[in-house]
């Protein structure tokens, strides 16, 4: 079985393509906040890890709390 077949079963898309944009760039902006100096070590923390979150499901396309509650914004196109 290929990776992406893999992950394509694993991780079904739930998310469309503007809330992936949205979360890719929210990411970001958390992870530079992190390193950026105007945050304290303890929020450094949590930056990164809400941006590593907000980058991972923007790149996979599927968010796990939409997953939890059966909730979708993607629409296939079919």
């Amino acid at each position: 079985m290929k990776v992406s077949d893999y992950l394509k079963k694993t991780f079904p898309r739930n998310i469309n393509r503007q809330e992936q944009n949205i979360r890719l760039a929210i990411g970001a902006i958390f992870i530079a906040l992190s390193f950026s100096g105007y945050v304290d070590s303890s929020q450094e923390f949590w930056l990164v890890l809400l941006g590593w979150l907000g980058l991972m499901s923007g790149v996979i396309g599927h968010c796990p709390i939409y997953g939890l509650l059966g909730k979708s914004t993607y629409v296939s196109k079919k």
